[in-house]
């Protein structure tokens, strides 16, 4: 996994250097459990680039988590690697497609550690369509996303408003204790409103309906511990420097963790990120 790291990191450094555009991010996030048998605080770092090279954009992240557990039951903390990779390719100024693949590292739950995610997507206009795989050990995920976005100006005033749709399918869910206690299908629904007014930016939204194993944010999220999620709210502000520009994110969520059917865990979300345009 380090080699990996190693050649993506140098892959970026080569490609930047003729980068037509390039925003270097960095964030850190702080998260609490709320009735949860096995997780109670955690804290998680980030970095990451995203850069234009034509006609094809770029975008990588690396996440490390760390995560304070109950002991019994589990016995050690939970630590965490992700990297996400998306590359999105503009055929015309109505069309593009894209390609992802998210690979994780977990040293508590050897269901899911090693993992691999892939997705392709297409977009027409206003209207996106993903697919995701999910390759677990005894398990598969299989999901796919409809994402319309439209835009509106009152003056000064940018709007962005989005809905959204995901459907997962679980294949294998019964052949371990990990997810035997999940629905074999998930529909659930989101929406999501931004706006920006001169170096000011604030966003809200919400995902309604259960999902379980899903994958989040375009591709840039995913929640592979046995986790069933029924209710998401998120709100954000921000403010540009220059070149700089600070975020700020809360988000709350509810869930139940699946193999011991423990209902009614809370968890709260507070996110600090900095993207940097070069």
């Amino acid at each position: 996994m380090k080699l990996l790291y190693a050649l993506l990191l140098t892959s970026i450094l080569c490609i930047w250097s003729q980068a037509d555009d390039a925003v270097l991010k960095m964030g850190f996030e702080n998260f609490t459990f709320e009735n949860s048998k096995k997780k109670d605080t955690g804290k998680r770092y980030l970095a990451g680039v995203d850069y234009h090279y034509g006609e094809t954009f770029f975008q990588a992240l690396y996440s490390h988590t760390d995560t304070d557990t109950f002991q019994p039951p589990l016995n050690d903390d939970l630590h965490v690697n992700k990297l996400y990779l998306k590359a999105t390719h503009r055929l015309d100024e109505k069309q593009a497609f894209n390609l992802n693949y998210i690979t994780l590292n977990d040293n508590l739950m050897d269901e899911v550690d090693g993992g691999n995610i892939y997705g392709i997507g297409y977009r027409y206009k206003n209207l996106h369509l993903n697919q995701y795989m999910s390759d677990y050990r005894h398990f598969d995920a299989y999901q796919t996303d409809v994402k319309y976005t439209y835009k509106k100006v009152f003056g000064d005033l940018k709007t962005t408003w989005i809905g959204m749709g995901k459907y997962i399918h679980l294949d294998g869910r019964e052949s371990n204790p990990f997810s035997k206690n999940a629905q074999e299908d998930y529909l659930t629904a989101g929406v999501k409103i931004h706006a920006d007014y001169e170096k000011y930016h604030i966003g809200i939204g919400g995902f309604f309906g259960k999902r379980a194993f899903a994958v989040m944010f375009d591709g840039f999220r995913v929640q592979h511990h046995a986790m069933e999620f029924n209710r998401t709210y998120m709100v954000g502000l921000g403010r540009k420097f220059g070149y700089v520009d600070l975020k700020f994110k809360y988000i709350y969520q509810k869930a139940t963790e699946l193999p011991i059917n423990n209902q009614n865990v809370k968890v709260q979300n507070f996110i600090l990120q900095l993207n940097y345009r070069f």
